[in-house]
């Protein structure tokens, strides 16, 4: 840790006993003013390609991303705030679990088959991170307005249009991969963003220098995509991402694309996985996180028989995996099920063919299909 500003270290200690960083503070703009056209240019040419897909509200608010006063009229600092969220397979509550209590129990006992499962990214395991952060940050700034009464503040937790990676950027504690993950030597690339905008000026501060960033010529993130999300170094198309796809896409997941996504149901780590730059790293800390309301997989059959909202609120409530819905989850789970020929599931996905929602039934549809060829 850096020396720490007199007028900061009441923040990073308040941080601390929360269990969160201060990653670093900012200006209101990420850049100098050329290097802002820059960037305001280069994400006009992303929304103009179409490479936000489904992302609607990335178009909406593309004049506001580097832009923090826009948000909080007089803002003069940005100060970044970093939440770890690595965990090992199998973890909960910091001790192993046994995977098996958290998969369908049914069998196929003649055969002997284990259920099928999907997997699930290690940030979605747990509780919601934008509620477990957000909190967490409402007490920082609660703190704060009580200290600088007369100013005023505002926090976003991944849930604001800013382009918290440029400003993670920008404090000097964190650089953009080419995998166009923000990467701290602190926690690799395996934690949280958030903010709180200050209409007070603090000093400029970097808990621990970023350094030089991704080894020259590695490839390896762009290399691993299964689905060729990652363009070029640095550039992104959302719509070829097994995260969107699962998460944030609405309709069925393009034919041509669905064999790539292998037996993911929510979110991919693949391009974290491989990165050197991961390879420090340091488990997790906060529960919420690491309990395993969906664990790191799913069983597929249990998926595939949630019948509706509420049976996917009792059994995901508090997850991530809430924000892909009934449909999103029950259409990635039919993808997973002809991905891994898991035919004791096939009585499912034909009871499926015909359900109310027409999404999951052209997926159940689409997943026979690929069984038949």
């Amino acid at each position: 840790m850096n020396h720490v500003p007199a007028e900061l270290k009441a923040v990073v200690a308040h941080a601390e006993e929360l269990g969160v960083t201060l990653l670093g503070v900012c200006g209101p703009q990420p850049e100098s003013p050329d290097e802002l056209t820059r960037l305001e240019g280069e994400y006009q040419e992303f929304v103009a390609l179409g490479n936000h897909g489904d992302m609607n509200y990335l178009a909406k608010f593309a004049t506001l991303k580097y832009r923090a006063e826009t948000l909080l009229p007089g803002c003069r600092s940005v100060l970044m705030f970093g939440l770890n969220y690595y965990r090992e397979d199998g973890v909960d509550a910091g001790r192993e679990t046994n995977r098996a209590e958290s998969r369908d129990t049914s069998r196929d006992t003649s055969r002997d088959i284990a259920p099928a499962t999907g997997r699930v990214a290690r940030y979605a395991r747990g509780r919601d991170y934008h509620k477990t952060f957000g909190k967490k940050l409402l007490h920082i700034l609660q703190r704060l307005q009580d200290t600088y009464p007369e100013e005023s503040f505002r926090r976003f937790t991944d849930s604001g249009p800013l382009a918290e990676r440029s400003f993670a950027a920008a404090t000097g504690a964190c650089v953009t991969g080419r995998n166009t993950l923000s990467i701290s030597p602190l926690y690799g690339s395996y934690f949280f963003l958030g903010e709180v905008l200050s209409t007070r000026e603090f000093p400029a501060f970097v808990a621990l220098p970023a350094g030089q960033g991704c080894p020259r010529g590695c490839r390896a993130c762009i290399n691993v995509c299964p689905t060729g999300a990652l363009t070029a170094p640095f550039r992104m198309d959302a719509r070829r991402c097994i995260s969107y796809l699962t998460i944030e896409h609405k309709g069925l997941i393009p034919v041509d694309l669905q064999e790539a996504l292998g037996d993911m149901v929510f979110g991919c780590d693949l391009c974290q996985e491989v990165c050197p730059l991961n390879a420090v790293r340091r488990p997790a800390t906060e529960p919420d996180l690491l309990m395993s309301i969906a664990g790191d997989e799913v069983a597929l059959g249990e998926i595939l028989r949630i019948k509706t909202h509420g049976e996917m609120t009792a059994r995901f409530g508090g997850s991530p995996l809430m924000r892909a819905g009934r449909r999103g989850m029950l259409r990635n789970a039919c993808v997973a099920v002809a991905n891994l020929g898991a035919q004791e599931l096939l009585h499912d996905l034909r009871r499926l063919s015909a359900d109310e929602d027409e999404l999951v039934a052209q997926a159940a549809r689409q997943a026979l299909e690929r069984f038949s060829q």
